[in-house]
Formats: C-alpha cells, structure tokens, sequence
C-alpha cells in the first residue's frame, strides 16, 4: 500500500508538469512583452547604411578618405571639401567620372571611392549625424546632375566582365579581398539609390525635381535594353549558378531590394495604386467599414426557470424581423454590451450565388431570369440573410481583371483572325515583369537558393553556396577578440541576407497582385514549385523569440559611429558576444518574420492545394510557437494561417487549442458562410486542387503568350498557340507537291514492297469511306 501511496505522490508532480507544459503549448499568449515595433518599408536612413558593411570593411573607410583627400589636393591644393564652390566641386565631380574610362583598374576604383566618400557626406571624426545627412544628399545630388549614375553602371558592368572565368569552380577561398572591386561600385550605386528614394524635408525645389527625374531613369534601359534591376537579377543569377561565386552577395540583394522599392514604390504608393486600379476598374476604392458595425446576429434573451423570460435589453427585439429593426436601436445595444467588432466581415460574390441556388433547390423555387434579384417564393427570414450577405460582398481587383481577361477572349475568338486592342499598363510594375519574364523561374530558384545557406536552421553542406564572400578577411582571426567579432559579422550578415530577400518577395508580390492577377499567379506559382512554402517554414522551426531578440550588433562598428566616433578595435571590453536580450528586439529579424509570415500567407490564400501543403508540412505546431513574438502585425498573418488549415486539423487539435481557435475569432477578418472551424472538406480531393493548380497554370501561360509574346519563353502546351485549319479533304491533300528526300528514293522499291504489297488494304473501302478510314487509324495510333 505504501509503495502505491509512493508511486502515486511521485507520478503527481509529473503529470502537473505535463498538463502546466501543455497549456503553456496550447496559449499563444505568453508573458513575453509587447514588442514596440513600427512595421515600415525599411530601417533608418543610418541603420540602413550601416547593413551595407561589414565589420571586416572597416579599415577601408580610412583608405576611402585619404584616397579622396590625395584627389583633391592633386586638383586644388586643399583637403577641404567645404572650401569650394559649387563651380569648383562640379568641376572636380566630371574629372572623377573621366577618371573612369582610363585603362588602369587602380586609378579607376580610385576615382569611384572618392566619389563614395562624397556620397558618405565627407565623414570626419566628431561631426554630427545630422551634418553628415546632410552634407551627402547634397554632394549625391550633385553627382547625379553630372552624370555619375549612369557612369557607375557601366563601370559594374565592366567589373563584371572582367571577372569572368577567374573564380569559377573555388567556393571556399574566396574573401573580402578577391571582390574589392565590385564592392566600390555596388556601395557607390546603393548609397545613391537609398539617399535619394527618401523624401527629405529641408530638400531644396530643384533637388526635389531631380529626384521624380532619378526614380523615372531607374525604368529605363543602361546597358543595351537592360535596366538595373535586370543587370542585378543577372548577377545573382550567375553567383547562384557557381559561375561568379566572388560576387558580394549582401551587396547585391540590398541593392536589388532598394531599387525595385524605389522604381515601385512602398506601402503608401501601393496603397494609392490599389485604390486607383479599383477606381478605374469600377470598384468602390476600398472595403467600407463603419464604425461601430451593426450586429449580425441579435443575442437572445436569457431563460428564466422561475417563469418566462427574462427583460434584458435586447428583449424588446426579440421575434421581430431584421427589416423592422433600427439602425439606431442596434447599435445602442451593440454599445451598451461594450463588445464591437474590430473588422466589417466579408462574402464573395460567388459564395452568395452559390447560397441562392442552395435555397431555390431547397424550397422548390424556379429561376426567372436574374438569379441573384429574383428571389420570388423564397420564406422571408432567407430573404433577409441573403440581403446580409448582399450588403457584406467584397469583389476584389483580381476578379475583374480575370473576367477582363475572359472577355478579351471571346473577342479573339469572334474576330475571325483580326486583332484585338490588347489593355495597356504603363506602370514600373509592368516595365520590371516584362525585364524579368524571361527568366522569372531562375530568379526565384536563386533567392531560395541563398535564403536557404542564410537560414539559421539550415546546415552547412559542400554542395551549398559560399555566401560569406563579402564577410571573412583575408587573414585568419589572430585571437579571440577577432574570432568572436567575425563570428558575430557572420550572424549579423545572414540576417541582413534574409532581410532583404524577403523584402524582394514580398514587395514584388504585392506590387504584381495589383498590376495583374495573372502576373502574381505566374511568380507565385514558381515559388511554390520551388519549395518556397517548406523552406519558410523550415526557418520558423526554431526558437523564434529568440531570433527576434538576438543582437547581433556591436554599435561602435556600425556606420557612421566607427568614422564619427572611431575606437580602438583591439580593446576586449568593447566586444559584445551575440547575446538575446529581454527587454528589446532587432528590428530587421522581426521585420524578417513579419515579411516571410506574409509571403506565406500569400502563397496559400485560396488555394487549396498549398493549404494542404501547410498540413502536411505539419505547419501548425510551427506557426503556433511563432505566435509567442507579441507583436499584432506578425500574429494577424500566423493567426491567419492556421484558419485556412482549422478544419483539415481535426477534433482533437481543436479541442486542445480552443485559446487559438478564440483569437483568430478576435482578430481574424471573416468570410460570411466561410465554415473554416469545423467545415468538412471530405468532397474535395487531392487531385481536384490539382486540376485548379493546372488550369491555372494554362491561364498563366496563355496570358504571358498573349501579352508577351517576345518577353516569354515558349509555352510547354503546344494547342495555345494559333494553329492553321486541318486540311480534311483527301482530294486535296494528295494533289499538294510533296518534296521527297534522296535518302527515300534509294529505297523506294523496297519501301512499296514492305508498306504497299505485304499490308493487305481494302482500298475500294476507303475511296468510299475515307472519314472511317482516318478515324480506324486514329484508333490504332
């Protein structure tokens, strides 16, 4: 007896441990602090420029001033950049950029770093940030009034060229030493294109006018018909190939990123764009919600056991239909509850259509004409909840750019061969879509490829690729001190390369939904072929509050503070291991979350098919760990993706995780007759989300086919393009000239012998019957 009191008391503390760990599962909130974190476009102006660098890069500020101020004095006796007129410093900008067509490769880079030290605002040590800020929106507009631009891609281009074939095939001997080079001039091009994109206050009228001017000239063409951006996916194309393995890859994605962020424009460009396509697409410019939103279902007066009902508020309501009941008086109550909804809740318009059919086929009723306003026969109480429905439909963009697109077609095929005035959009967007069509399936093979190698979770393998070539010195760490600091450069360089390609994703996809359903369907599709929905989630399988907290910073290295404020670097006491940190957060880790949460849940809106996906990948206990990050913007979109998957979960995971199922209920926009909790998906199967995979797949390519003719690659269905008529009549087609080779009139006899007199044919049969004849051998083929 004793030994079962001892085995009881033991057994005890163990299952209070089990059932105290699984509420602590099953509760997405958690006493982790609200983080204060303001989602935007990006960083800092600073913080910005400071991600550019490396730790390893430090010693050649040093070199970059005194290489300018050599220049200067060589020109006009002083070190000082102040001292000079506007004349003067024009003059001094236009002998750099003749600078760069001189055979020499040292006197060339010379020139670009002194323009680089220009553009850094002339740091010296002690001046403000302010100044510096300054002092480098003007010097960088000045160069763009000369020419510097367009000057310093071609010099990339021609780095480019000359380091082909040199590293091909060396992956891991590769430092900061072997792409000098090509980092000068990435690091002049991506200062230029960060300062100027930011709108400034103390901007001067003609700076302002040269700015729209900057962002128009990254559209157009550079070298050949390339534009920038396409020139840049090409580099990423051939690091990622293993052709260039040399190239800074840091450099580049961050360039990448800031230029197509300021040829389309970020989340307030985007969002006057949204409003515009619907405006002219005959839409309303946004989803109307007031404030406070009319209840949808009145509650019910509580049952009284000592006899009848209860007098509640709402009680006066009761058994009244919806009609009869006030605006005013709903909303009273709604207030005098103190529960209101925080969103307006939606329906598709197919969703209501589909409702009205069920109810016709339910009661009996016939269909006159107008299925959506007859609904003549139907009992009153549905009538109203089909006008519910009615009030709450969202059409988005999307459908009427596919019903456009429909029309179109019928068009075509009513034109008899004529052609047809196709829609013209003259947007960046449609201008960048078109440079990347040809190779849109590489490019996003690539960034995964490198999302991949800068993942935390991932290993290290031989086949993997080299991105630290921007990162290791050229000499091994001599001590401690320099091995934890390059140890720490790594972390923090693999966060900004997950910064950025995450940024690329999600800005193009959002900039192509609005430009055109069929381009974001066509880029999404790729993604998704190429594991974009498990590599995502793969990066989520760890200890994301941690990553969010990790500072992988040390402040007195970042720019400016290591040119305005400079210390000794070999001082012990200033070096900060990597270290979590409970009381603050990194911003471009979290801005990395929130950005690989929304990629995802672009992926997998709407598609069944990639909902399944995100079963399978067992995405659910993932997604639910991520939500202990208290930030609303990052649990929106996660709570957002575990609704889409609720109801293939089952009971169990329900049961367990009630708290989750009531925050998405809180929080979550709802979609009316949307069953997503405890719907049953048992008619759909797997190869019917297959077949919608497909068809639109065959959309998307009759599409590009039919917009981009030269930009798209051939099409893999040979029956989208326009085919000549069928040629039926046999008389016809054996009186057509035939062309016959000498390889078969050698062989001619012994051709009629085998196919003519030993194949016994009726041919009375077939001069009487020659449609039978085809279809017999169609039949055998």
């Amino acid at each position: 007896m004793d030994a079962i009191n001892g085995a009881s008391s033991g057994s005890l503390p163990r299952l209070r441990d089990v059932l105290r760990r699984q509420r602590r599962d099953s509760d997405p909130a958690t006493d982790a602090p609200d983080l204060d974190f303001e989602y935007a476009d990006s960083d800092g102006y600073f913080h910005e420029l400071s991600e550019l660098y490396s730790y390893s890069e430090i010693p050649e500020f040093e070199t970059t001033k005194e290489t300018f101020e050599s220049s200067l004095e060589a020109h006009f006796h002083t070190t000082e950049w102040r001292a000079l007129s506007d004349s003067q410093k024009r003059t001094y900008a236009m002998a750099l950029l003749d600078r760069f067509e001189v055979v020499k490769p040292l006197d060339r880079i010379s020139a670009v770093k002194s323009l680089l030290y220009l553009a850094h605002g002339n740091y010296a040590p002690g001046m403000e940030e302010g100044d510096l800020e300054r002092n480098a929106r003007e010097n960088i507009f000045l160069m763009l009034e000369v020419g510097v631009y367009d000057a310093a891609v071609e010099l990339l281009a021609l780095e480019m060229e000359q380091g082909k074939g040199i590293y091909e095939g060396s992956k891991s001997n590769i430092t900061i030493a072997d792409n000098h080079n090509l980092r000068v001039c990435l690091s002049l091009l991506y200062v230029i294109v960060e300062t100027v994109h930011r709108e400034h206050p103390e901007d001067r009228p003609e700076w302002i006018e040269r700015r729209k001017a900057f962002l128009k000239e990254l559209q157009n063409a550079v070298i050949g018909d390339d534009m920038l951006t396409s020139l840049l996916f090409a580099m990423l194309l051939s690091f990622c190939n293993g052709s260039m393995p040399h190239y800074p890859i840091k450099k580049l994605l961050l360039l990448i990123w800031k230029t197509v962020l300021s040829m389309m424009g970020g989340m307030r460009e985007l969002s006057e764009m949204k409003q515009q396509a619907r405006v002219e697409a005959g839409l309303p410019p946004h989803f109307p919600e007031p404030q406070p939103s009319r209840p949808l279902v009145l509650p019910t007066a509580a049952y009284d056991p000592r006899g009848g009902e209860q007098a509640g508020p709402n009680s006066r309501n009761l058994g009244r239909p919806l009609s009869m009941i006030s605006e005013a008086d709903s909303i009273g109550e709604a207030c005098a509850g103190g529960k209101m909804l925080e969103f307006r809740p939606k329906a598709r318009k197919k969703d209501v259509e589909a409702f009205i059919e069920s109810c016709r086929t339910k009661f009996g009723c016939f269909e006159t004409g107008n299925s959506e306003q007859d609904l003549a026969g139907l009992p009153v109480p549905i009538q109203e909840s089909i006008q519910v429905l009615k009030d709450h439909i969202y059409i988005p963009l999307s459908d009427v750019q596919v019903a456009q697109e429909e029309e179109l077609e019928k068009q075509r095929a009513l034109s008899f061969g004529k052609p047809v005035k196709l829609p013209e959009r003259n947007t960046p967007t449609e201008q960048v879509y078109k440079t990347l069509l040809p190779n849109l399936p590489q490019y996003m093979i690539a960034l995964l490829k490198v999302l991949l190698a800068a993942a935390p979770t991932s290993r290290s393998r031989n086949d993997s690729l080299n991105i630290l070539v921007d990162v290791l010195p050229p000499e091994a760490p001599a001590n401690i001190i320099e091995s934890t600091q390059v140890s720490l450069d790594i972390n923090r360089h693999k966060e900004i390369v997950v910064k950025a390609i995450s940024a690329i994703l999600l800005l193009l996809l959002k900039h192509l939904k609005v430009n055109h359903i069929y381009q974001f369907e066509y880029m999404s599709q790729h993604l998704v072929f190429a594991n974009c929905i498990p590599l995502v989630l793969k990066f989520f399988n760890q200890n994301v509050m941690q990553y969010v907290a990790a500072r992988n910073n040390f402040t007195a290295l970042n720019f400016p503070n290591c040119v305005l404020y400079p210390q000794d670097m070999d001082a012990s006491s200033d070096i900060v291991e990597s270290s979590t940190t409970d009381s603050g957060y990194c911003w471009r880790n979290l801005f990395s979350c929130i950005n690989l949460v929304r990629i995802l849940q672009k992926l997998t809106k709407w598609k069944h098919f990639r909902t399944v996906m995100l079963v399978v990948f067992r995405s659910a206990p993932i997604l639910k760990r991520a939500l202990k990050v208290r930030h609303p913007m990052m649990q929106l979109y996660i709570l957002k993706l575990l609704k889409v998957q609720t109801k293939y979960l089952g009971r169990n995971w329900r049961r367990s995780n009630m708290k989750t199922i009531s925050a998405i209920y809180r929080k979550v926009r709802h979609h009316l007759h949307d069953d997503w909790a405890y719907g049953n998906d048992l008619d759909a199967k797997p190869w019917d989300f297959q077949q919608q995979e497909f068809a639109l797949k065959a959309c998307i390519e009759h599409f590009n086919s039919t917009y981009y003719l030269s930009e798209a690659q051939p099409s893999g269905n040979p029956f989208r393009g326009k085919l000549p008529p069928l040629d039926c009549n046999y008389l016809s087609v054996l009186g057509e000239q035939v062309h016959l080779s000498e390889a078969w009139k050698q062989k001619y006899e012994e051709w009629i012998e085998v196919e003519v007199f030993q194949m016994p044919r009726d041919w009375d049969s077939i001069l009487q019957s020659p449609t039978a004849f085809m279809e017999a051998k169609a039949m055998e083929l």
